[in-house]
This record gives C-alpha cells, sequence and structure tokens, in this order.
C-alpha cells in the first residue's frame, strides 16, 4: 500500500453542511433583504437596524460553520511511516498514544463530543478523527493500529444467516411496546383515524389525508428507535420491535466495545462498535433504565467493554 486517503461521508458531512449553510445563510439573508426594503421608506425605524445586525451575524455564523466543520473532517492520508492531517504531517514514529474509540471534543464552539479516535504526538498535539465525519473511517483505523500496534487485521464482524443460529438460551431485554410514550403517538394517531372513519366521518378527505401522513411520517421515526437486544453465550441479537425482519447478529468475540449514549432529548441509544471498527447505532426507546443495566452487566460479564455515557448508575 503506497497511501491510504480518507473519503468524507456524503450524508453525515456534505448533506448536512449544506442543508445547515442553506438554513443559516437563507435566514440572514433573509433578514438583511427585509431591512433594505424598510429602508428609507417611511415604514423604517431605529429598531429595523437590529435586522442587519441580526443578518450580518446569521451570515457570519455560516460562514464560522463552515470553516469549523473543514476543520474538523480534513483529508487524511496515511502514508508508509507518515501521516498526513490536511497540509500538517507527523511522522508515525512521534505517535506517544493511540485512542481508537472514545469521545472527543468537536472544538470551534462545539462543545458535545463526538466519537472517534485520537492520536497524541511526542510533543503534546492531539488529532482527531471524528467517526461520523468519514465514510473510510474504519480502514483508516485498523491500518493505524496495525502500524503503530502491529496489531493483525481483524475479521468481518456481523453474520448474516440468522435464522440458522441456536438461540434456546437466549436472554432478551426488552420493553413493552404499548407503554412506551412515542410509541403511544402512533396509536393515537391510528385511534383518531378510525375515529374518524367508523364514529364521526368527517365532511371532507382533507382530515385523513392529513392522519394518513402524520402517520407515515411519525411511523420510520418511531420503527428506528424501537429496537431491542438478545444476548447468549457466543452472540449478540438486535431485534425490532415494528420492523421484525430487521435482525442483526454479532459474535462476542467481534465486539471491541458497547456504548450507551444519550442524544439530546432524543432515545437511549446502543452504539455497536466490532474489532474492525466497523459503527452501527441502534436507538431504543422501549428499555427502561434498569433493563439498560442488567443488559451492561451481562454485556461485562462476558468480557464486554462496555461504556455508560447515557444516565448516572447509582
Amino acid at each position: 500500500m503506497e497511501h491510504f486517503t480518507t473519503k468524507r461521508h456524503f450524508f453525515p458531512f456534505y448533506i448536512l453542511l449544506v442543508l445547515m449553510l442553506m438554513l443559516m445563510g437563507g435566514f440572514g439573508i433573509y433578514v438583511i433583504l427585509d431591512f433594505y426594503g424598510k429602508w428609507g421608506t417611511p415604514d423604517f425605524v431605529v429598531g429595523d437596524y437590529l435586522l442587519l445586525f441580526l443578518g450580518g451575524f446569521m451570515l457570519m455564523f455560516a460562514i464560522f460553520f463552515l470553516i469549523m466543520y473543514f476543520r474538523n473532517a480534513p483529508i487524511i492520508r496515511l502514508h508508509q511511516d507518515r501521516i498526513a492531517f490536511g497540509k500538517e504531517s507527523y511522522d508515525l514514529k512521534e505517535v506517544a498514544a493511540l485512542e481508537m474509540t472514545g469521545k472527543f471534543p468537536f472544538g470551534w464552539g462545539i462543545s458535545l463530543p463526538e466519537e472517534g479516535a485520537c492520536l497524541t504526538f511526542k510533543d503534546g498535539t492531539k488529532k482527531y478523527i471524528f467517526d461520523i465525519m468519514y465514510a473510510n473511517g474504519p480502514e483508516l483505523k485498523v491500518l493505524l493500529e496495525k502500524k503503530i500496534h502491529n496489531t493483525s487485521e481483524p475479521k468481518a464482524a456481523r453474520i448474516r444467516d440468522f435464522n440458522t443460529l441456536r438461540m434456546e438460551d437466549r436472554k432478551l431485554f426488552k420493553g413493552n411496546l404499548f407503554l412506551n410514550f412515542r410509541a403511544s403517538i402512533l396509536w393515537l394517531i391510528i385511534g383518531i383515524f378510525l375515529w374518524h372513519l367508523v364514529i364521526v366521518p368527517p365532511n371532507h378527505n382533507d382530515v385523513f389525508i392529513f392522519l394518513a401522513v402524520l402517520g407515515i411520517i411519525w411511523f420510520p421515526i418511531l420503527a428506528f428507535s424501537t429496537h431491542y437486544f438478545g444476548l447468549t453465550n457466543e452472540y449478540f441479537f438486535v431485534h425490532n420491535h415494528y420492523l421484525y425482519w430487521k435482525k442483526h447478529v454479532y459474535t462476542i468475540s467481534s465486539i471491541a466495545e458497547v456504548v450507551f449514549e444519550s442524544p439530546g432529548k432524543g432515545p437511549y441509544r446502543l452504539r455497536l462498535i466490532t474489532r474492525d471498527y466497523q459503527t452501527k447505532i441502534y436507538a431504543a426507546s422501549t428499555l427502561k433504565t434498569k433493563t439498560w443495566l442488567k443488559l451492561k452487566k451481562a454485556l461485562e460479564q462476558m468480557g464486554v467493554q462496555v461504556r455508560n455515557e447515557a444516565f448516572p448508575e447509582g
């Protein structure tokens, strides 16, 4: 291998970046145009200068966001004995510590840490590789570990043929789908739809169309947040309450780390990191805290490292 070059994720990097720039930049331009539309007219008041200030601030923040985003996701090139982050190049022999997983500061005013890797060099310099930014980040991590720690390349983790596995001793970690707040919203939508369909039919179809569209939008949001888990001596299973055909299974030996996360106001989720640094995230809104703790204990008893970033354990 002469060199390895990272590729930025299409959606998490480019699409999200464009959407944020359109939102902030578009709002800034709209406010500034609104200011100039009033300027010099009888409707103009001194307080309208706030529109110019607000619009300018939003445009400056959009530029700041653009610079920050590219600074946190430089093109990384790994050569035989050097690694380059954009225009900055470092000798791999100068790496003092290599952390392959963990939450690290996103920087530039963004306080929320992001999952990734960290290279600490002998002069104290730290360089981060954020998982969300790179499509081939796991391959880079594997190569770095091979070069710095002289490790062998791990095998692929997921087993595809789910139905052939023996699951007699499987222990499930799941919650009650019908007592879940997010699920109750779907039941409420369905209930109102049936009420208008059977009991009080509306004069127009607008109500049916509105409820149908609302249900269609809410269902996938709900479905992808209702995973639950199973565990045997050899395998870790992932199921979905609604998408019952959506089943993933991992050998315990292929799991490098499990992370419990709490993304803002969203449901608790499980981040599964395999030994080849592939990452999969499973939101599980039906699981209660005590069920998460039972899962953590069961995984740790089987030698799986669990990092709890979601809730206190006291």
